[in-house]
């Protein structure tokens, strides 16, 4: 079959000649391996490079991409801690570690997918199936796990990676070996190829990653995505496309295409079973239910995908997620309206605290009132609105505006002429070039209290938001605290507007990596 993949012209008379063989493959890279990532990264990516610019026959080039390939994935993992818990839009720093990643699965990718094309323009193939099976999945991984970088970086991944990911599949399937096991090096730790180690596993993983939304995620919820996927993804099962009565879970995949899988239900046209199939993830989720009961009652899972050492509750909170996105198709609930105007946004808990205080003097506790007085507090950002709706808004930051924006990060916002601060999340980022962030924001309160929080008896004292009732949307009164506050029953003493009340918490209403959302009910 043809194959029309994103891969480097070669050069016929290369300058310098690739080294191919992995003994002195393996001692150049001794030479390197002390240094930072960025100077390994910078090594590698050159003799990639060199490698995939010249002609060389597929059992050399498997040979040296297999050389370089242990070592590229632990540069990469070294390289994300710059830009997988980065503020958003990413400093400097970490721009360079995240295009250091891009480029090398870049190149991984190319040469992997360079050995596949010479194997299926060889006129005598036989024998060739488990190097077309190694080839195929280990360049599928490489462009998987270079769109997982774009969405780690909040950035649309180029076109080129969905046409890959289904030519290398539909190969696969015209081969017939898209469920041959590939044997993984144990020096290859810590990557999802190790799990997920067939071709069709490895596509199932990098469409359900897609799906996933993960616009909407942080940068460690992605990872910590898949991960866990390579340890369920089985379960999810491609088929042919057949018309369906019922549509939930199921997900169209067009391989003459250079788009993501889309839910069956939003589909304008009846799918074509020549081009198309389905992706079905029933069983992925009723698994997943499974592993989140487990997690409810304190007992954890025993397939391996949540870690011994993990925060049952952010996974509690991650699984929920997920069982939303790979089964219920979310809809829409109002529409959004274009707009013109300008807010201004202070982010995090002690910024919104300073800002929504009626009367800041009469802080009840000093050392929080230096802080808020202090020169680090970070003034109001000026942001563009680009739309709006009954529950939120698109904003784009102005260039002057701080870097630190996060995903479930909270927000204080209002307009100019407004008075009080109205606080909401951050639901998904966009970033594009020259710093350019969009972000969601969801309305969750048209004004916040400042309060201090007595916590029990130990004399420790925090900033806390309070939230009142909103009987329109039955939403009851909450206060919003550091991660860590809640506990069943617990109960603070709240103090605000020179008076002290006890309240009791009673349910934990949202969560984040930055801040609880809880109900109360107040004693005195």
């Amino acid at each position: 079959m043809a194959l029309n993949l994103n891969i480097p012209a070669l050069k016929d008379n290369p300058i310098i000649i690739a080294e191919t063989r992995p003994q002195k493959i393996g001692q150049s890279l001794l030479d390197h391996i002390a240094k930072n990532p960025l100077d390994i990264a910078s090594h590698l990516h050159s003799e990639l490079e060199i490698l995939n610019r010249q002609k060389i026959s597929p059992t050399n080039r498997v040979q040296a991409l297999d050389a370089y390939r242990p070592l590229l994935i632990s540069t990469v993992q070294a390289l994300s801690e710059d830009y997988s818990n980065a503020a958003l839009p990413l400093h400097d720093k970490a721009k360079l570690a995240a295009a250091a990643a891009e480029s090398l699965w870049l190149e991984l990718g190319y040469g992997y997918k360079l050995v596949l094309v010479d194997l299926q323009n060889q006129l005598i193939k036989l024998g060739t199936d488990k190097s077309s099976a190694n080839a195929i999945q280990r360049a599928m991984h490489a462009v998987a796990e270079h769109a997982l970088t774009y969405y780690q970086t909040y950035s649309t991944p180029p076109e080129h990676i969905w046409s890959d990911l289904h030519q290398l599949y539909f190969c696969a399937i015209k081969l017939g070996i898209q469920n041959v096991k590939v044997d993984e090096e144990k020096a290859v730790v810590g990557s999802t190829a190790t799990i997920a180690n067939t071709i069709e596993n490895t596509y199932k993983h990098a469409l359900l990653m897609s799906l996933a939304d993960p616009q909407h995620l942080t940068q460690k919820n992605m990872r910590l995505a898949a991960e866990y996927l390579a340890f369920h993804v089985e379960n999810a099962k491609i088929s042919i496309v057949a018309p369906l009565e019922i549509t939930t879970s199921c997900f169209i995949v067009n391989l003459s295409s250079n788009k993501p899988p889309v839910p069956y239900s939003k589909q304008k046209v009846a799918p074509n079973p020549d081009s198309d199939i389905l992706l079905q993830t029933l069983d992925l989720v009723i698994g997943i239910h499974q592993d989140l009961n487990s997690l409810q009652n304190n007992q954890l899972p025993k397939d391996g995908g949540v870690p011994a050492n993990a925060n049952r509750d952010e996974y509690i909170d991650l699984l929920t997620y997920l069982i939303k996105h790979w089964g219920v198709t979310q809809k829409r609930i109002f529409n959004r309206t274009k707009s013109e105007g300008e807010i201004e946004i202070v982010t995090g808990i002690p910024a919104i605290h300073y800002f929504s205080s009626a009367n800041v003097e009469h802080t009840a506790n000093a050392n929080i009132g230096k802080l808020q007085h202090s020169e680090n507090m970070p003034e109001p950002s000026r942001w563009h609105v680009i739309n709006i709706s009954a529950i939120g808004m698109s904003v784009r930051r102005h260039a002057t505006a701080e870097k630190n924006i996060r995903i479930g990060g909270l927000l204080g916002f209002k307009t100019k002429n407004e008075q009080h601060w109205s606080i909401g999340l951050v639901r998904w980022a966009a970033c594009g070039s020259r710093d350019r962030l969009d972000i969601g924001v969801q309305l969750i309160a048209p004004r916040a209290q400042s309060a201090i929080a007595h916590i029990d008896k130990t004399g420790r004292e925090e900033m806390v938001l309070l939230l009142p009732e909103l009987v329109a949307v039955k939403q009851l009164a909450t206060v919003i605290a550091r991660v860590g506050t809640y506990q069943p029953a617990r109960q603070l003493s709240i103090t605000y507007n020179n008076s002290t009340h006890v309240i009791m918490l009673t349910k934990i209403v949202e969560r984040s990596h930055h801040f609880e959302r809880i109900q109360y009910s107040v004693i005195n």
